[in-house]
């Protein structure tokens, strides 16, 4: 079992998903896991996560993958610390629905589920960022990437790592 730990503002994330994703594609049999580490250094970042897991809750798996696709593409830097310093959470919402693509009924959905309730509350997210943040803070993970395999923690891989490095890492395990 292969699980990485990303977050959609660390560069390093995206380097490393976009050589497991093409990793996977060479050898189809391969699964990972995705764990999702929203850095609190990076205050967009939580706001990256709630949406990515909406996606998730609200269109299914493959759906949030073409996402993870779509942010660790060409779409990263759009949410870097500069680019929103000065942006609310609903204008980047916004500028996440309308750069993947939402339209019409699934742009309402998504809407809908973020939507921040009374209080402090959060929204319909906020419990699935909970869920994820306390699940990579059990397995004491604090940086991104962050790779386990078969429970255990591999600190030697790097997000410099080659697809032939990953399919010498995996067929010796």
């Amino acid at each position: 079992m292969l699980e990485v730990y990303l977050d959609f503002c660390c560069p390093f994330s995206r380097k490393m998903w976009n050589t497991v994703t093409q990793f996977n594609k060479a050898h189809p049999e391969f699964r990972f896991t995705v764990q999702l580490v929203p850095q609190p250094w990076h205050p967009q970042s939580c706001i990256l996560h709630e949406f990515a897991l909406s996606v998730r809750s609200i269109f299914g798996d493959e759906r949030f993958f073409i996402f993870c696709d779509w942010i660790w593409g060409d779409n990263q830097s759009d949410f870097f610390d500069d680019k929103t310093a000065d942006k609310s959470r609903k204008e980047i919402y916004l500028h996440l629905m309308d750069g993947f693509g939402l339209e019409g009924g699934e742009k309402v959905q998504m809407d809908t589920f973020l939507a921040i309730g009374e209080g402090n509350s959060g929204n319909q997210a906020t419990q699935l960022v909970k869920w994820a943040v306390k699940y990579h803070r059990v397995r004491s993970v604090h940086v991104t990437p962050t790779v386990f395999v078969n429970g255990l923690e591999k600190g030697d891989i790097s997000s410099g790592w080659t697809v032939e490095q990953w399919k010498e890492m995996l067929d010796s395990v």
